[in-house]
C-alpha cells in the first residue's frame, strides 16, 4: 500500500507548491484546513500528516493532537514560523509532533524530514504488528493448553468471551482486544484448583467457607502469572479483580468480567431467566452500567434461533444453544460456549464418546445458510 502524506494548510497556493515540488517523489494529498484534513483521515490511511501551525478555528498543534489520539501510527510534522517557535516546542514536548520545520522550508530539508517520518511510520507499524502477533500467539497457546488440561475452566471463559467483548463495545471502551484476551485468560488460575470444587461451584452447589476461599484464590494466581508477560499489565488487573467487591474494584474490565462470568454460569445451568433481576438487586456486587450493557446484549440476541446440526456441519465460531453430552451423560461443552477447532477435532471421535447428535447451535434469523453449510 502506498505511504501517503497529507499536507494541511488554509492557503491553497501553499498546498499547490508542496504538490508541485514533491510530485514523483512522494504520494501527496492536500487538505485546505483542519476540517477537510479530518474528513480525509477518516476516509483513508495516511503515514504522515504535515500541518501549518497557524490556521483558523483549529491550530496545527490542536489538529496534530487529535491525529495523535485517533491515529497514533500516523507520524506528525508541523510547519511553523519564527513567531510560533514556543508553541511548536510545546507541541513537540507534549508528544503530538515528531518534528517541526521552520518556514520557509528548503525543499531538501523537507524531503529529508518526510523520509525520516516515513521510516518512523514503518517502525511503528512493525512494532504494532509484532506486539499484536506475539501477544495473541502467547495467549492462544495458553488458552489451548487450558482447554486440554481443564476443559471446564476453559469453557467458563470461552462462554463469556463474546458477551464480554459485546459489553465492552457497548460501553465505548478503547482497545477491545484487551477485554477479549482478559476473557481468554481469566480462568488459567483454575488449573491450581481441585477439580471437584470448580465443578460444584459452576453447578451452583454451595461450597463450604474453606472451599469458597480456595475458589476465590484463582484470580490472584492467574494475575501473578500474567504479570510476568510484558504489555499485559492491564489485562492482569482485570483478571485479578474479577471477584472483588464493587467498592474495592475500580477496574471496569474486572466489573465486566464479573457480570459476564456470573451470567453465563447461570445460563449454562438454565437459570438465565431470573439472573439479571437478581443482579439488579445487588448493586454492591454488580456495576449498574455493566448490567445495562448486558440487557442491551440480551435484547440483541433475541434475533437468533436454534438450529440443530450434525457434527459434520459444525463450524468454528458457532455458539452452543444446548450442552453437548455423551451417551453416559457426561457434559463435553456447556450451553453458550463457542465451538473451537479443537472441539471440532474432538467431535470426530463422536462414535467412541457417544456424543448425541444433532448439536443445537444459535444462528441469526436472517443469516442465510452458506453453500458450505448446506453440504450433506
Amino acid at each position: 500500500m502506498p505511504e501517503r502524506i497529507l499536507f494541511v494548510d488554509d492557503e491553497k497556493f501553499v498546498l499547490d507548491t508542496f504538490r508541485r515540488n514533491l510530485r514523483g517523489k512522494f504520494d501527496v494529498e492536500t487538505a485546505e484546513g483542519p476540517k477537510s484534513a479530518l474528513k480525509k483521515l477518516e476516509a483513508a490511511e495516511f503515514a504522515v500528516v504535515v500541518a501549518d501551525m497557524r490556521m483558523p478555528n483549529m491550530s496545527g498543534a490542536e489538529l496534530l493532537k487529535v491525529v495523535k489520539n485517533r491515529w497514533p501510527q500516523t507520524v506528525r510534522i508541523m510547519l511553523t514560523g519564527y513567531a510560533d517557535i514556543d508553541n511548536a516546542m510545546k507541541a513537540v514536548n507534549h508528544g503530538a509532533v515528531f518534528r517541526f520545520l521552520l518556514k520557509p522550508c528548503p525543499p531538501d530539508t523537507l524531503m529529508r524530514a518526510l523520509t525520516d517520518a516515513l521510516e518512523q511510520h514503518r517502525l511503528l507499524i512493525a512494532e504494532k504488528q509484532l506486539l499484536h502477533g506475539t501477544l495473541r500467539g502467547c495467549v492462544q497457546v495458553m488458552s489451548e493448553l487450558l482447554e486440554l488440561a481443564n476443559p471446564t475452566a476453559y469453557g467458563r471463559g470461552e462462554r463469556a468471551k463474546a458477551l464480554i467483548v459485546a459489553m465492552a463495545k457497548f460501553l465505548g471502551v478503547e482497545a477491545i482486544w484487551k477485554y477479549e484476551l482478559a476473557a481468554m485468560l481469566s480462568q488459567i488460575g483454575c488449573l491450581s484448583l481441585p477439580q471437584d470444587i470448580l465443578e460444584r461451584r459452576l453447578a451452583g452447589e454451595a461450597l463450604s467457607p474453606e472451599e469458597e476461599q480456595i475458589f476465590l484464590m484463582h484470580p490472584a494466581i492467574a494475575a501473578n502469572l500474567l504479570r510476568n508477560l510484558p504489555r499485559l499489565e492491564e489485562i492482569a488487573e482485570m483478571v485479578a479483580d474479577q471477584e472483588a467487591p464493587l467498592e474495592k474494584n475500580p477496574c471496569l474490565g474486572a466489573r465486566i468480567l464479573k457480570v459476564a462470568l456470573d451470567y453465563t454460569d447461570a445460563a449454562s445451568r438454565g437459570e438465565d431467566a431470573h439472573i439479571v433481576a437478581h443482579m439488579e438487586q445487588h448493586p454492591e456486587i454488580y456495576d449498574p452500567r455493566v448490567l445495562g450493557a448486558l440487557q442491551w446484549y440480551l435484547a440483541a440476541q433475541q434475533g437468533q434461533h436454534v438450529e440443530r446440526l450434525p457434527i459434520a456441519e459444525l463450524r468454528e465460531g458457532m455458539v452452543l444453544a444446548e450442552p453437548v453430552v455423551t451417551a453416559n451423560g457426561k457434559t463435553l461443552m456447556r450451553k453458550g460456549q463457542t465451538i473451537s477447532q479443537a472441539a471440532i477435532e474432538r467431535f470426530k471421535f463422536a462414535e467412541v464418546l457417544g456424543v448425541r447428535e444433532p448439536i443445537a447451535v444459535l444462528r441469526p434469523k436472517d443469516a442465510p445458510r452458506t453453500q458450505e453449510d448446506s453440504k450433506p
